[in-house]
């Protein structure tokens, strides 16, 4: 297969079966070279991205919506003509008419050229749409249920600076590795330059390919991942629980921060989860956390209560924050499946409660924008838990980092006189 039929392949297992697409171009794209990788990755992320636009524009060409197998093929070769400068026209349209052939056989090839040439010859078209939402949601490729949630959460502007932000790619951030040099050691090589945040780290060209990400000097993480932990703000010898851990990037931030000198306890509901979080401090050299499997609804029946200085919930979450890097998530998740997200993150909330000591702070985060999960989620838990004070609180967008969109609340658990 050639790259563009991997990519191909790729978005219809994301889009069709519900895949993420990081894990699919894994394992369809591990025979490629670094070139074909780069391109197949920009193919799949591009369309995604751009799903709705690209499909509004060849939609204009026929009368009746071909199968989803054909449609998704018209949508990444849309994406190539209006969006990518990679090649010609005359060759995206007679690759889409290659990988056409072993589509419900062949029996749509025609239609596939026709379609393609008019799309090339004629340009991107304006977005007609009379409806304020439907023509946003169509020219930034965002569903118009989440349109108008966030013009409902944050207002008109800043609805429309995170709708357009997500179609960016978004920048690779990173943080030094603690136990094996520093962030002053690293900024000796002028490559290296600071982000917003302390300890954020960008790194000019590609450090996938430098010794620094192989060997364990630098963790990629976004910035505003970073600033979850700077707020739990973790001391030398805590007691520090982490419910919801996996992959273990800010169990690892953390262990780094108290230099391997606290009692960090490390959960997460799937046993494969916790072995990336145990591969995450293996690789790194944290030694002192402890990560289990466990449903964190039920650590009170197993863990002593009040126990913990800090207690670090990144709760499970609708991810409406991260679409620049998971932009399948806009396609695949409907509203209703938030519901559902709400009344786990609830559970997990009650439960955090019962593992904090009087004194203790309890920090609650999701890499979402939705204020139902977020500040509604806390106002809820506060009018239920009065022994909690909110003392600091904030949602950091997309746009203003370049980064992802985080919520971050930090609560202190009142002292028993």
């Amino acid at each position: 297969m050639n790259v563009r039929e991997i990519a191909y392949r790729c978005l219809c297992d994301t889009l069709l079966n519900q895949k993420y697409a990081n894990l699919s171009l894994r394992s369809l794209g591990e025979d490629l070279s670094e070139v074909d990788k780069s391109l197949a990755t920009q193919l799949v992320y591009g369309t995604l991205r751009n799903y709705r636009y690209v499909r509004y524009q060849w939609s204009l060409y026929v009368k009746k919506a071909p199968t989803e197998e054909l449609s998704i093929l018209l949508d990444m070769s849309t994406y190539q003509l209006y969006l990518l400068d990679k090649l010609p026209s005359y060759a995206v349209v007679n690759e889409a008419v290659e990988i056409a052939k072993g589509i419900s056989g062949g029996n749509y090839v025609s239609l596939v050229n026709a379609v393609l040439r008019k799309v090339a010859e004629n340009g991107p078209q304006r977005v007609n749409e009379t409806d304020e939402v439907t023509k946003m949601g169509v020219e930034t490729s965002q569903p118009d249920w989440l349109i108008r949630l966030w013009l409902a959460h944050y207002g008109k502007k800043a609805m429309s600076d995170i709708a357009w932000d997500c179609l960016n790619d978004g920048k690779v951030a990173l943080r030094a590795n603690t136990l094996l040099t520093s962030e002053k050691e690293l900024l000796q090589d002028p490559r290296f330059s600071q982000g917003d945040i302390p300890g954020c780290l960008y790194y000019d060209g590609n450090v996938l390919n430098t010794d620094y990400f192989r060997k364990n000097l630098v963790i990629i993480q976004s910035e505003s991942s970073q600033q979850v932990v700077q707020i739990v703000d973790p001391r030398k010898n805590e007691r520090i629980l982490d419910m919801c851990a996996a992959p273990g990037t800010k169990t690892v931030q953390m262990a780094m921060a108290v230099e391997n000198q606290a009692e960090i306890y490390a959960f997460d509901v799937y046993q494969q989860r916790v072995d990336l979080i145990k591969e995450a401090c293996e690789k790194y050299g944290t030694t002192c956390v402890n990560a289990m499997c466990a449903d964190s609804r039920k650590l009170p029946v197993t863990l002593p209560l009040y126990y913990f200085d800090k207690v670090l919930l990144d709760a499970p979450c609708s991810g409406l924050g991260t679409l620049k890097h998971k932009p399948e998530i806009k396609i695949n998740l409907k509203p209703e499946d938030i519901d559902e997200i709400v009344q786990l993150q609830s559970q997990l909330l009650d439960a955090a409660a019962l593992m904090v000591k009087n004194g203790g702070h309890l920090t609650y985060s999701t890499c979402t924008l939705n204020k139902k999960e977020n500040e509604k989620q806390i106002e809820s838990f506060l009018l239920h838990h009065n022994d909690f004070e909110l003392v600091y609180q904030r949602t950091i967008f997309p746009y203003e980092n370049d980064s992802d969109g985080f919520y971050i609340a930090n609560m202190y658990k009142s002292v028993v006189e």
